[in-house]
């Protein structure tokens, strides 16, 4: 076999494995949204939608902080230099984390106290921030394996994720406070991941928690601005229903997470290889540069396009059964509704995949600023429709901003290839 074949054979197996675990927790989340949607009142899952919406935040700030600095690295140190980074990573995250978090307790605390939250929302927030920090460090490990490339290990512990959580969410149907009970299982199950995840890595390569000191505020320059750049683009991917929530009600909220649900294995089948294909986007751009990068991220999104298309046709012509017997829900604008959900998850499958050049290129200020220009023309619109058109408004809005935003990142990254491709003719000019 050729050297060719070997290597096309060895990242066709890397994608797959990343693929399939990213289909277990896919499937792991829709199974939970259905048990709740099917065994919970309105207002308990849109509780429990806030509530992971903004877990969902915390996930992706950690990811932009730490991964692209840790992709990029990672590929060029030697076995004690990675020991070190990985390590100084861990150690450093230990200390700031669980000091976050007891802050936000203590503040919790007194809001319960001052009566802002009340029984269903207090008890909430306080088991939130302590999912929280179990997911984060479920995360941390889950990043590192994918960062060297051993996605079959992370594999094996999102099984057992999958298993407690679906299970675990089942029984927290039958309590008398189902959202709390889930983000409960959620911690429980994190912490039994995270355990295997770091024997895991630990086995393959120990890593050394006195190494690298200052880490963080070494990587932070390169790292706030992706991190910006994350925490704008959840305001318009995630940080939406809450402006639902405050403009019409935690029933609106239910109702669009009840039909995005629906769409949920295509998003996050795409934003799920995020931690894998950062890491590939940085090493073909070292060995290939820009263009194939551009060339490759275009075949992908391509491919992830015409999936979502048949999955979303399918969608369409089973939407009565599915609305009917898999839901047991129905809803006034359903049909407009998971239309629009379509056309969004489409285009946020596309720009997904279309991104990582420019994120590998660490061109992050731009991508931030140009995600806070989308986001905040997202939001607005989003707004103007909710007044206008009720609950579909807000997917309006949402498509606005998601539209301009992959057609910038295209034109954006269309100019770096173009100048990679005229920079030698300029030079022998």
């Amino acid at each position: 076999m050729s050297e060719q074949r070997r290597r096309g054979f060895a990242f066709a197996r890397l994608l797959s494995s990343a693929v399939v675990s990213q289909g277990l927790l896919s499937a792991a989340n829709f199974i939970i949204g259905l048990i709740l949607i099917r065994n919970t009142s309105d207002e308990q899952y849109g509780l429990y939608v806030l509530v992971y919406s903004a877990i969902l935040l915390l996930i992706s700030l950690q990811n932009a902080f730490i991964n692209p600095p840790l992709a990029i690295r990672i590929t060029k140190l030697e076995q004690s230099g990675r020991s070190e980074l990985v390590g100084g990573l861990y150690r450093e995250q230990r200390r700031y984390l669980p000091s976050l978090g007891a802050i936000v307790i203590i503040i919790a605390i007194v809001l319960w106290y001052f009566e802002i939250l009340n029984i269903s929302t207090g008890p909430l927030v306080l088991v939130t921030v302590l999912a929280t920090l179990a997911i984060l460090n479920r995360e941390y490990f889950r990043m590192v394996l994918f960062a060297h490339r051993l996605p079959q290990n992370v594999l094996k512990t999102d099984i057992v994720y999958v298993v407690l959580t679906v299970i675990g969410v089942y029984v927290a149907t039958f309590t008398s406070a189902p959202a709390v009970a889930t983000v409960i299982v959620l911690a429980l199950a994190a912490i039994v991941s995270g355990i295997f995840l770091s024997r895991a890595l630990h086995r393959i390569e120990p890593w050394d928690i006195k190494g690298a000191k200052g880490i963080l505020r070494e990587i932070a320059p390169l790292a706030a601005w992706s991190t910006a750049g994350a925490a704008i683009h959840w305001t318009f991917s995630q940080g939406y229903i809450y402006l639902v929530a405050s403009t019409l009600s935690i029933t609106a909220v239910s109702i669009i997470a009840a039909t995005r649900l629906l769409m949920m294995p295509m998003n996050l089948l795409s934003t799920g290889i995020r931690s894998l294909m950062f890491p590939l986007a940085s090493s073909w751009l070292h060995k290939h540069g820009a263009s194939l990068v551009w060339r490759r991220l275009i075949l992908f999104a391509l491919g992830l396009a015409v999936m979502t298309i048949i999955y979303f046709a399918s969608l369409w012509f089973l939407r009565d059964w599915i609305f009917d017997v898999v839901l047991k829900k129905q809803f006034a604008e359903r049909d407009e509704l998971l239309l629009l959900w379509g056309v969004i998850i489409l285009v946020t499958v596309v720009r997904d995949q279309l991104v990582y050049l420019m994120a590998a290129q660490g061109r992050f200020r731009t991508l931030s600023l140009f995600t806070l220009f989308c986001a905040v023309l997202a939001l607005v619109a989003s707004y103007i429709g909710m007044l206008q058109f009720g609950v579909s408004g807000a997917l309006i809005g949402m498509l606005i901003g998601e539209v301009i935003n992959v057609l910038g990142i295209i034109i954006l990254s269309m100019r770096s290839t173009q100048a990679v491709i005229n920079e030698p003719t300029r030079s022998t000019a």
